[in-house]
């Protein structure tokens, strides 16, 4: 009789691990539960380890924080320091949870890696095709998309085909968690949501102020950080006359520069650090896409132009508002993510 697949379940204690360990469970796998300690206190662990206990699997915490901080907080950091607006669960996906997280799990003698992630994978010519989640509304395929075939092939998202309701009520039934369990957090390391104050307590120097110009360099208020402000942001300027929003980000200068809503509005987005899900086009292949831009971005028509050298750029049908460079851009075929890569400025 062949041995059980053994399968790592990145545990957090919450609704959707938990759920997808019991699954793997039910369909006969050898489950063990791993979780990454990765900012300040623990407790993530303890609750992950209450839910391994419940289901009756090993579990193990993992001390990350060395490689989370070198990973995903000082990218993060610097991109803001920047002038960019950073997309840290993608780099988390890629980095630690499909990258160090696996490695350990490999270590103890794991064949799959397995999330919580809603998404699914699909197999053409030889290759997973990563595709979105039934459950549209939860579909998480966006932070995968820069996953490479090596990630993929080891692994599995037990919930890829479920809704978020579906998945809630079997784990209520199973008494994994409590009622009231909410949502994880979009950030994780920022216990307050306050991105600003977690930069500048690294970087003290980007606490400088400056001026808030229009497109034509006419001073309309002060700030206290360029650092602070996204592409698209309308509130919080402080500004009369508006409605306005931030056009751009010049820390060169200390200058937040503003305009009005046409003023943001761009067909052409080009893109570094391209992963193709399937074998890449010829160069200069242009393929027909839908795009989205941001995670909560409803998908528009684009044609996708493969450059060579990870570059692509995509040309939107009819223009689309808030470009931000450093934001992660991802096409689609349909249901199936045809590329991922980075937002850089023309």
């Amino acid at each position: 009789m062949a041995a059980k697949l053994r399968i790592g379940v990145g545990l957090s204690g919450g609704v959707d691990s938990a759920a997808a360990a019991l699954l793997l469970l039910e369909s006969g796998y050898e489950v063990i539960g791993f979780t990454m300690h990765l900012v300040g206190a623990d407790a993530v662990a303890d609750r992950a380890a209450a839910v391994a206990a419940r289901l009756g699997i090993p579990h193990r915490a993992l001390d990350v924080r060395a490689e989370f901080e070198a990973l995903v907080l000082q990218p993060f950091v610097g991109e803001y320091a920047a002038g960019l607006t950073p997309c840290p669960c993608a780099r988390c996906n890629l980095a630690m949870k499909f990258g160090v997280l696996w490695e350990r799990m490999e270590s103890a003698g794991c064949d799959r890696i397995a999330t919580g992630h809603y998404a699914r994978l699909g197999e053409r010519d030889g290759r997973l095709l990563l595709r979105r989640g039934a459950d549209i509304a939860k579909d998480q395929s966006y932070f995968l998309a820069l996953l490479p075939q090596t990630q993929l092939q080891k692994a599995m998202f037990p919930l890829g085909g479920l809704l978020k309701a579906e998945v809630r009520a079997k784990v209520l039934a199973h008494g994994l968690v409590s009622e009231n369990e909410g949502e994880s957090q979009d950030l994780c390391f920022l216990a307050d949501g306050h991105f600003a104050d977690f930069v500048a307590a690294r970087r003290p120097e980007l606490r400088v102020g400056g001026w808030i110009v229009d497109l034509e360099g006419r001073r309309l208020g002060r700030h206290s950080g360029a650092f602070q402000y996204t592409i698209g942001q309308r509130r919080g300027l402080g500004l009369g006359g508006g409605p306005w929003f931030v056009v751009r980000i010049d820390l060169a200068r200390r200058e937040v520069v503003v305009g009005r809503e046409a003023d943001l509005q761009s067909a052409t987005v080009n893109l570094s650090g391209v992963n193709w899900q399937a074998a890449p086009p010829p160069i200069n292949a242009e393929l027909a896409v839908t795009a989205q831009l941001r995670y909560q971005m409803q998908a528009r028509p684009a044609i996708l132009r493969h450059l060579g050298e990870g570059r692509a750029q995509l040309e939107f049908s009819a223009p689309v508002f808030a470009v931000a460079p450093g934001q992660l851009a991802v096409a689609y075929c349909g249901d199936e993510v045809v590329a991922g890569g980075w937002i850089v400025r023309p």
